[in-house]
């Protein structure tokens, strides 16, 4: 076995064991309680910190699971905040830096929070991307006590808008980086040229697309696709070396047939025909939808469905099964400030929402309420994950508006789980 296969190993080891991590109870928190009709949240208020993107992982290997948003990283299981950089330092182009006014104007330089331990030294690292300053960088984690984390970049390559991890490589373990750019690449884990671990970039087209993007077997050949708001790119055997395919496609607007910036293309069998479907938004405007695909003989159309348009900025998505009945829901809240307010309904009232599948030939999406109201939404990304370790799913968020906070589900203490 070489040296890469034995990294990814321990790695794929190591993410598996953070996911089945148990938390006690947060109680000592502040507590808002949610009723939604099938499944019961609690609110959690975790920092307020004007930052638009977060994840979860045990940054200490104390075996409990904690949260990263902006400067902080917050330790399970009260969350206490350890400021482990700045993001103030982040310089543009232009020697500028950026950061968020007390209303939620501006940007911090910071737009994705993926733990990954980057180094192979055990402890998680965090990979962020840059708008101004176009870089992917990662933050190595000198562990506890040790102080604010250097920064390693590992790329000047344009503006990275978001980015996410995914399973790209088919080996069944969400462990690749799919960056949200113009151009479509996907980042990883292995050893570079000089013999140390690294984050090494695969790039599968130079033509510009509509950022957004997503991972998913969607001609059924078993190998994980890539799709873009403008096209989906079908994987060779080998996703490393092997060429992409370009075929079009035409999501994220109320506008049949054209494309919009999107966040999270989400691939999912809809409505259990065999065919896997596509479920994202519009980014900035209105429309929350689902594409059933339509295959005859080897050629592939989409049917475009409307899930809600009744609010916007639903600029992170997320599918998970809430509610226990195996088919997975969707989850999702309006974005903060998106564009300093120059976003259709940018003032209208944030919100957290997830809209449970009723899965069939005809599938319906009942919209249920989490929080509307309280200044708080969903920025860039929306871990859901068993934090508790009560046997069901919870769900983290952050933004502009102050955040992060995390929502109990209760479903699985209800159950006697």
């Amino acid at each position: 076995m070489n040296m890469t296969s034995l990294i990814r190993r321990y790695l794929a080891a190591i993410a598996v064991l953070a996911l089945s991590s148990l938390l006690p109870s947060c109680s000592t928190l502040d507590e808002v309680p949610k009723q939604p009709e099938t499944v019961r949240f609690i609110m959690h208020r975790v920092g307020q910190f004007r930052s638009e993107a977060c994840g979860v992982g045990d940054f200490n290997n104390d075996g409990k699971l904690d949260i990263v948003a902006g400067q902080y990283w917050y330790e399970a299981p009260h969350y206490k905040p350890h400021k482990f950089r700045s993001l103030k330092d982040k310089i543009d182009d232009q020697g500028k830096t950026h950061e968020v006014n007390d209303e939620g104007i501006g940007y911090h330089d910071d737009f994705m929070n993926v733990p990954l331990d980057v180094d192979g030294d055990g402890f998680l690292d965090v990979v962020t991307c840059c708008w101004f300053s176009k870089q992917i960088d990662f933050y190595r984690n000198t562990g506890p006590g040790a102080g604010q984390w250097p920064i390693t970049i590992i790329e000047k390559n344009g503006n990275f808008e978001a980015g996410d991890l995914c399973d790209i490589d088919g080996d069944g373990v969400e462990f690749e980086i799919l960056a949200h750019t113009q151009d479509t690449k996907w980042y990883e884990i292995g050893v570079k040229s000089n013999g140390m671990c690294g984050i090494i970039r695969h790039q599968v087209s130079t033509n510009k697309k509509h950022f957004g993007g997503g991972v998913g077997d969607i001609n059924g050949d078993g190998r994980p696709d890539i799709i873009r708001p403008n096209a989906w790119y079908e994987a060779p055997a080998d996703p490393r070396n092997g060429r992409w395919k370009e075929h079009s496609l035409a999501v994220g607007s109320l506008t049949e047939g054209q494309a919009e910036h999107t966040p999270q293309i989400l691939v999912y069998d809809v409505d259990a025909d065999g065919l896997n479907d596509i479920v994202t938004s519009s980014a900035h405007r209105h429309g929350i939808f689902w594409y059933k695909q339509v295959k005859a003989g080897s050629g592939i159309s989409w049917k475009r469905h409307l899930i809600d348009k009744s609010w916007s900025q639903a600029h992170s998505l997320a599918l998970a099964d809430l509610d226990g009945d195996a088919d997975l829901d969707l989850i999702t809240g309006k974005r903060f400030y998106a564009h300093n307010g120059n976003d259709p309904d940018a003032d209208a009232p944030l919100g957290v929402y997830w809209y449970e599948l009723q899965r069939a030939a005809a599938p319906k999406w009942v919209k249920h309420v989490i929080s509307y109201g309280e200044g708080i939404g969903a920025g860039l990304s929306i871990p859901v994950v068993d934090l508790d370790g009560d046997g069901d799913l919870d769900i983290v968020v952050t933004g502009k508006w102050g955040g992060p906070v995390y929502f109990e589900n209760t479903t699985g203490k209800i159950a006697g789980k």
